[in-house]
């Protein structure tokens, strides 16, 4: 996955899960880390208006180009932060990361692997893909409510 992609990935399942309160400590700690890492690297990087919309694409668009003028996708302890809140929300909130889905914009890979993919609305979706070698995409559906395990 792109790495600005991912970030907001991140922040979108972060938001989803992370902020209520029936979060648990793990992803709430993971998206905290994330948020603090963002403004340490950059404080025009500003993750509020994702977190009151996180469903609203045009929020998304406005944090991916703010977290690409910033050179975000760079630094790795920010990546490191991003794939820390994603595991934390697949392992603790399942549903958070079902609605979040897989929505994948401006990708640009050598190969592209994904599986098992069930969404509430959208399995899978991607804009923008520029891959080089492959897509392999396996055992994605929406439109129905994920496997409850």
């Amino acid at each position: 996955m792109d790495p600005v992609a991912m970030i907001v990935a991140a922040v979108v399942a972060g938001a989803a899960s992370g902020l209520g309160e029936a979060a648990s400590q793990a992803v709430k700690d993971a998206y905290s880390a994330l948020k603090a890492r963002l403004s340490s690297r950059d404080q025009q990087v500003d993750v509020d208006p994702l977190e009151r919309m996180p469903q609203s694409q045009a929020k998304q668009d406005s944090l991916a180009e703010d977290l690409s003028a910033a050179g975000v996708a760079d630094d790795p302890a920010v990546l490191e932060a991003a794939r820390e809140v994603i595991a934390a929300v697949a392992q603790e909130d399942p549903a958070a990361a079902a609605r979040v889905g897989v929505d994948l914009e401006r990708v640009e890979a050598e190969f592209v692997r994904l599986r098992d993919v069930v969404g509430s609305d959208t399995g899978v979706r991607g804009r923008d893909w520029k891959i080089r070698g492959g897509i392999d995409i396996e055992g994605a559906s929406g439109g129905r409510s994920p496997d409850p395990r």
